[in-house]
């Protein structure tokens, strides 16, 4: 069994301590480059800094100048993986798996499907062995938040790609005291042209002040938002949107 490389102990410039091997949350659309020799991670300008992190350990201590499999999970099925200088993998999976290859370096193109565009995430686990020899997980999930206050013009607060997963799932929670808002949820297959959600099509739903709205579908839309509006005028309410799409179906190897 060879050495396994994943995401090394990080303090964030917020001062939050990211331990090894977690998965990198925050990214926002562009490049992620893996350095196996050197060790370090480094993401596109705009994500949590510091931008270059460390790995658990690299090539150079370990006396030696490749790696020879991986597994990475990038929570955006439209991201491009490119393997050393010889292989691209566009083939609209969040998980991938590749043996008995060796490389030095990967680079991972996010492209701009989200809203916040840094609610990208990342996993990866490599090997020097030919055969990843880690179970690489099937079932895989991207969830996180959003908070904002409403306006009095419509706003998409969320707004995210689901190609590859099979569940959705978006709670809108008014954390407010005393204001109302309204809610829609839509979906799209280009992410261009959208279209009210059932249930959310004749009207907005009110979300009262203290109260919440769930909603969960397992038609699999290409892409779905969420967008807010305060039900009177001159009275916004807070909120925040829990979000949660799960793969529970697809492969992580070919």
């Amino acid at each position: 069994m060879g050495s396994l490389f994943t995401t090394g102990e990080v303090t964030l410039t917020s001062g939050t301590v990211v331990g090894a091997g977690e998965e990198i949350t925050g990214i926002v659309s562009g490049s992620v480059f893996l350095n196996f020799v050197a060790g370090t991670i480094t993401l596109p300008e705009g994500s949590p800094t510091p931008l270059t992190r460390p790995m658990n350990k690299n090539l150079n201590d370990l006396g030696l100048n490749q790696c020879n499999s991986i597994g990475i999970w990038n929570s955006d099925a439209d991201s491009t993986v490119f393997l050393g200088s010889a292989i691209t993998l566009a083939d609209h999976q969040v998980a991938h798996v590749v043996n008995n290859y060796g490389f030095s370096n990967v680079r991972i193109e996010i492209p701009a499907n989200s809203t916040p565009d840094d609610t990208n995430q990342l996993f990866f686990m490599a090997s020097n062995d030919g055969w990843l020899g880690y179970g690489f997980p099937k079932i895989s999930h991207q969830r996180g938040s959003v908070s904002g206050t409403s306006t009095d013009a419509s706003v998409v607060y969320l707004s995210k790609h689901v190609g590859a997963y099979n569940q959705f799932m978006i709670t809108t929670d008014n954390t407010d005291g005393a204001d109302s808002l309204d809610l829609r949820i839509q979906y799209s297959e280009d992410g261009t042209n959208w279209f009210n959600d059932q249930g959310y099509s004749s009207s907005a739903v009110t979300v009262t002040a203290g109260n919440s709205d769930t909603w969960a579908s397992e038609v699999a839309h290409h892409f779905y938002r969420a967008s807010i509006v305060s039900t009177s005028a001159g009275n916004p309410a807070t909120f925040v949107l829990y979000y949660n799409f799960v793969n529970d179906k697809g492969s992580s190897s070919f």
